[in-house]
């Protein structure tokens, strides 16, 4: 297929999936479509389903007959409660739900690779096997605390993997740019609910009362203070209060008040600390004739690049770009399931330059996301390059 016919296929595929998002765990017509465009190729086996997979949406995709070295690709496939604005052509048409982190990007190359890595397999020139996973739920976790990456963990799909390899487009840096970095390069992500009781009142009459707006007020600046207080100065670590919610009048105390939010941080030291340092601190409520329950959900931990796999990426990229400008640095304090997969297999996740400044500037998360579409197809070559590489290697040579 000519480049020309080929980057317009993977634009294709990008803009339906843009089109249509659909949030974590509810992505049944993203997999539908996602089977569409693979079903009856050369080589190809898909499996779907809670049975095979662990869920009920995503797919994993197999090209080749089950032979060593067993190489795994994963690109996440839900989207986000945001409301679109960007005006685009092919603009959301499920209003409050959006990709606004990629996720429709990262399916069209692992899409375009799976077409790839099927060519190959029919020319005889694929010397090992390669999973393909279009991973759902990866940006929100069930009621059980859990996200995508881990139910397919659980079911056994990828037990047979030696590596696993990811991108995620960046639209804070352009188009021939990438954040490559073995070790910790991403966040481990931790959430608390704190709520505080008091006994309540009339707001003319605070003495006759508890306040728990008022303890709150006293806990607040103790939050805050934990990651430069109780962290070392060379430890990334953050804490953001990012909801209080309590009361119902001008003129009424309330009994109680819920604070929520998240901290991140990159080691289990660290993790640790803040953890045992907040329970610690909020004991002052007690003090103070108030009471307090916590809950701390432990979820993603950090994203831990293998140096072996970063290699291979990173010689895969100057295969498709010579020229390739390679960040080697952590890609911030953001987190990403695609964790769970490299605490057990050797692998690693790249940021590819996607920012498309022609447009606003933006960012992931943000109503205004767009990225570059010529990402796309430097993407899947570089899937299918660190694919070829690790098959020739005939091995995995892991471990951090």
């Amino acid at each position: 297929m000519a480049k020309d016919k080929w980057e317009k296929r993977l634009i294709k595929w990008r803009r339906h999936l843009h089109r249509y998002p659909e949030l974590s765990f509810e992505e049944k017509q993203t997999t539908a479509y996602i089977i569409e465009q693979i079903k009856g190729l050369p080589g190809v086996s898909i499996q779907w389903g809670r049975d095979q997979i662990g869920l009920d949406t995503g797919v994993i995709v197999t090209i080749g007959g089950g032979e060593s070295p067993i190489i795994g690709l994963r690109a996440d496939i839900d989207a986000l409660p945001i409301r679109e604005e960007t005006k685009a052509t092919y603009q959301s048409c499920h209003t409050g739900v959006m990709h606004a982190c990629g996720h429709d990007g990262h399916t069209a190359m692992l899409l375009g690779a799976v077409h790839f890595l099927s060519s190959l397999f029919e020319a005889n020139l694929l010397n090992g096997t390669v999973k393909c996973l279009f991973q759902p739920a990866e940006e929100t976790e069930d009621q059980f605390g859990k996200t995508g990456a881990q139910y397919v963990l659980n079911s056994g799909a990828f037990d047979e993997v030696e590596a696993c390899l990811a991108l995620h487009l960046d639209p804070d840096i352009p188009i021939g740019e990438v954040k490559l970095k073995a070790g910790v390069a991403m966040a481990n992500v931790d959430t608390f609910t704190v709520v505080i009781n008091g006994t309540g009142g009339h707001g003319a009459y605070p003495e006759q009362s508890i306040d728990p707006v008022y303890l709150s007020s006293l806990i607040l600046p103790y939050l805050y203070s934990l990651p430069s207080r109780q962290i070392s100065a060379l430890e990334p670590a953050v804490l953001s209060v990012c909801q209080i919610t309590g009361g119902a009048s001008s003129n009424v105390i309330p009994s109680e008040v819920t604070i929520r939010g998240t901290m991140r941080t990159y080691s289990e030291k660290a993790r640790s600390r803040l953890s045992s340092e907040l329970e610690k601190g909020l004991r002052q409520i007690q003090t103070l004739g108030g009471s307090y329950q916590l809950q701390l959900h432990h979820g993603e931990p950090a994203l831990i690049n293998d140096p072996g796999i970063v290699e291979v990426f990173s010689k895969a990229i100057r295969l498709v770009d010579p020229n390739v400008v390679i960040h080697s640095e952590a890609y911030g304090l953001g987190g990403e399931d695609f964790s769970h997969f490299t605490k057990k297999i050797p692998g690693a996740m790249m940021f590819l330059g996607a920012a498309d400044w022609s447009k606003q500037k933006t960012s992931l998360h943000q109503p205004s996301f767009c990225f570059d579409e010529r990402a796309l197809e430097m993407g899947t070559h570089t899937l299918v390059k660190a694919v070829l590489l690790l098959m020739k290697k005939g091995g995995i040579e892991g471990g951090t």
